[in-house]
Formats: structure tokens, sequence, C-alpha cells
């Protein structure tokens, strides 16, 4: 990673808010607003992520990682082929095996 010196000011009363926060959360200040922009910022290529103005994510950080991983995996494999499948498709086939599954069971 290249690293490039950013200078923020901050107000005194700002500066002391985020020193507390950076504290209770066991985090060098520096460490604690590089979390707060990673979590701000969306993710390259996933438009479901909740913006930051939104309720609270109820996914786990594994979860949202996972998804993360998955979204960028297929998109490179579209970059590379331009295969895609439409959505009505895929659902319509989710629909089918679901009720297969169902069915198989009573």
């Amino acid at each position: 990673m290249v690293e490039r010196p950013l200078k923020i000011e901050l107000d005194e009363r700002t500066a002391v808010r985020l020193a507390t926060a950076a504290a209770a959360a066991s985090l060098s200040v520096e460490a604690y607003v590089i979390e707060v922009i990673k979590a701000a910022l969306p993710p390259p290529g996933v438009a479901e992520d909740a913006a930051p103005f939104d309720p609270a994510d109820p996914r786990t950080e594994a979860a949202k990682l996972y998804q993360r991983e998955q979204a960028l995996i297929a998109l490179a494999e579209y970059d590379r082929t331009g295969v895609s499948f439409p959505l009505e498709d895929v659902l319509r086939d989710v629909r089918l095996d679901l009720e297969a599954r169902l069915a198989s069971k009573a």
C-alpha cells in the first residue's frame, strides 16, 4: 500500500471525541480513523452494502467480507468471459429447485 501523508485539522471538541472513541476501541487515533473511513467507503464493485446513513447492517463482518469477495470473483469472471445470467432465469431456477426439494420431503 502506498502511504501518502494526509493532514486533517479538527477543532478541539472533535479531536477529544475522536481520541475518546479511539481509546474505547483500544486503537490509536490513526488506526481508528482508518477503520472509520474503511467502514464508510463502499467496497469496489458492490452496490448492495448499506450506505453510512442507512440503518445498521445486521450482517456479521465475516458475512460482509465473504459477500464482497464473492461479488468481486463474479465480477472478474464476467469481465473475463462476458457471460451473465438474467435475474429472472436465476430466480426461476431457484424457485423450481426449492419446490422440488419441498415436494421430495412431503
